[in-house]
């Protein structure tokens, strides 16, 4: 537990009450990575834009991660349609940090695949090029782009990090309209007992810029929540941020996502969802993951086609000590859309640590219950985890930028 005089100063964050160094140092006790680089960014993604100029061929252009004529892995990160006969499209991405090579896909008015043309991460123009066209018809891979986000729900209480405590894979798509972008939501799992909701931020998008939201695919995931109890105050799928932000909302109660029941005392069972190899009555369960897309419509096709995932920002919101806290991404690790909680004093949680992680990979393999990533004990230099690297990562955060592709101990995966 921690100390009394820090304890009591959780959900005021009144300066008097909390001592930052005792909260800093029992942060850092309970995490599972001595010596944690204090610079980290947590950040596995690199971003960029490329201004490409179109043959009168070609009119949508595709950049992809990977030859999609080589391998079946490649994923689509951007896409751009040439309106009113433009001749140049702007297309941004956001890529794992260290790849040095994407693919520019040239397809026709009717849709059909003439070719793709590699290029430089980090050029900051292309001119495609018909006779350097590589490739011709159908490619292997035509799968838009999906990140994993893991979360640990007890921020700023440090808890047991298997960072499966929450497991949402989204993709993203342009939608059927210029205007439309389609995120498609997996909730994966929930390895917890505690109850949250989540939603996801669209950082940097303003609510007046949007047009509507909508489910086009599956349904609203906490269908039928029977409790009074709400972290989420309005049941509106698009809502307007205390930061002016737009929000998506997903749901309300993760475990009621998945059960879909209650129990005789008309509570919801708080079992831990597809964490555990092992069911167990009263404590861990197999389910089926849950999909729902969701279509944001822009009043302008032109922020539509600059969303990246640098946009996307899912967050939990829970109870600690009175307060309704909100779990981000690490880097908008301070936001408040839904709650205010800090009252001005973030700084005092402004530490190296991270309650979410964001992997650049669709089928990432997260970790069983209570099981680190990868764990470091500086007195015996001794490292353990499924994936050994991501410790070494968490100590350096310009080493190991792929530890999430090194299974070192599979068995300790989900």
């Amino acid at each position: 537990m921690l100390p009394a005089l820090l304890w009591a100063g959780l959900a005021s964050c009144e300066k008097e009450q909390f001592n930052k160094e005792i909260y800093d140092g029992y942060v850092d006790y309970q995490f599972m990575v001595d010596s944690v680089d204090r610079t980290h960014d947590w950040q596995l993604t690199q971003s960029g834009s490329v201004v490409v100029t179109l043959p009168t061929e070609v009119s949508r252009v595709q950049l992809l991660t990977a030859d999609p004529y080589s391998t079946p892995e490649a994923e689509i990160t951007a896409e751009g349609i040439a309106l009113n006969s433009e001749s140049q499209l702007t297309l941004p991405y956001t890529i794992p940090i260290g790849q040095q090579t994407l693919y520019a896909a040239a397809i026709n008015s009717n849709g059909e695949y003439l070719g793709v043309m590699p290029f430089d991460v980090g050029s900051q123009t292309l001119t495609l090029a018909m006779d350097r066209l590589t490739g011709s018809g159908r490619p292997l891979a035509t799968d838009y782009q999906t990140f994993t986000y893991l979360y640990e729900a007890d921020y700023p209480y440090p808890g047991d990090f298997d960072f499966n405590d929450l497991v949402l894979r989204i993709a993203k798509k342009p939608g059927p309209q210029p205007q439309d972008i389609d995120l498609t939501v997996t909730l994966e799992a929930a390895g917890t007992d505690a109850s949250y909701a989540a939603a996801v931020q669209l950082a940097g998008i303003n609510y007046n810029d949007v047009e509507k939201a909508e489910i086009v695919s599956g349904m609203q995931m906490d269908l039928g929540y029977p409790l009074s109890s709400r972290f989420i105050k309005s049941d509106d799928l698009l809502q307007e941020g205390k930061n002016n932000q737009a929000v998506i909302r997903l749901f309300e109660h993760a475990h009621w996502a998945f059960s879909k029941k209650t129990n005789k005392l008309g509570a919801i069972d708080m079992l831990r969802y597809n964490t555990s190899h092992t069911d167990a009555e009263n404590y861990s369960a197999t389910a089926t993951p849950i999909t729902t897309t969701y279509r944001i419509t822009f009043k302008d096709a032109r922020m539509a086609s600059q969303f990246t995932f640098d946009n996307v920002d899912p967050f939990i919101i829970h109870v600690y000590n009175g307060g309704y806290w909100e779990v981000h991404t690490y880097a908008h690790k301070f936001d408040e859309v839904l709650w205010n909680i800090y009252n001005g004093k973030q700084h005092l949680f402004d530490n190296h640590i991270s309650w979410s992680l964001v992997i650049p990979q669709r089928d990432f393999r997260y970790a069983g219950e209570g099981i680190c990533l990868g764990s470091y004990n500086a007195k015996t230099g001794s490292r353990f985890g499924p994936y050994r690297y991501f410790s070494n990562w968490l100590q350096h955060h310009a080493s190991y930028q792929d530890w999430y592709r090194q299974v070192t101990q599979e068995q300790l995966l989900y």
